[in-house]
């Protein structure tokens, strides 16, 4: 085993497994590119991730949240648990942390082993990768901006899992990469403008066969202009 768990306080890996991860995702590591998808503004997609593999996601032309769900490959109905990542883990996720599967398993899905994003000194605490908020979809952001039928997470990842197969209704709460959040004194969540810049990535191990979902967030804060996203998977040599 290269992890030892401890009831509700989280997860630590051992320092064996930390400096393998830490040795995948080096500069210099070696690895072929296997696939590669660019993720235009308002819209997702989707790919296989296969067991001891690496996917990077990139802030291609500035920062822009990706919302990101994954599925156990051969049973999606395994799948990303945003709920429990959040008590496992924290609710701001970096180098290091694991996203958790759904029971009965409840696994690691993947390890997350390269972080570029700088993490500045923001009011309450507020960090990039966010597990606080859940996805957006089309009654949401109604109620928020009265106007129906617009562009959502939902939508874009239901869509872009179709073609592996998948319900819709396995669509589930996203780790949401570059997304700036907190918790304010009035107890409420808040988000802000993503921090990351472009060029900046996080990369993921993945620890077992999956199929992951991307959306490039058409929501978020008013003032966030929209972007789209690279996303490529490496299998390391």
């Amino acid at each position: 085993m290269d992890t030892t768990y401890s009831g509700e306080t989280g997860v630590v890996l051992t320092l064996e497994a930390r400096a393998r991860y830490d040795a995948l995702a080096r500069p210099d590591a070696k690895r072929k590119l296997i696939n590669e998808l660019v993720i235009p503004k308002l819209s997702g997609d989707a790919c296989e991730v296969p067991k001891g593999h690496i996917v990077r996601i990139t802030c291609i032309e500035g920062g822009q949240i990706c919302d990101f769900n994954a599925f156990y490959r051969d049973d999606p109905t395994e799948h990303f648990w945003s709920g429990r990542t959040r008590l496992l883990q924290s609710a701001h996720l970096t180098v290091g942390d694991r996203l958790w599967s759904t029971p009965p398993r409840m696994r690691p899905m993947f390890t997350i082993i390269a972080d570029t994003v700088e993490d500045p000194p923001l009011p309450n605490n507020a960090r990039s990768h966010d597990l606080m908020y859940s996805r957006c979809n089309e009654r949401n952001v109604a109620l928020k901006r009265g106007r129906d039928g617009q562009p959502n997470c939902n939508d874009n990842l239901a869509g872009s899992i179709a073609k592996f197969g998948i319900s819709p209704d396995l669509v589930h709460d996203a780790f949401n990469i570059f997304m700036v959040t907190g918790l304010g004194d009035d107890d409420r969540f808040f988000l802000v403008d993503a921090v990351a810049e472009k060029g900046d990535y996080m990369e993921l191990y993945a620890e077992i066969d999956c199929i992951v979902a991307f959306s490039a967030c058409p929501s978020g804060t008013p003032e966030f202009e929209k972007k789209p996203l690279g996303v490529k998977v490496f299998e390391p040599l």
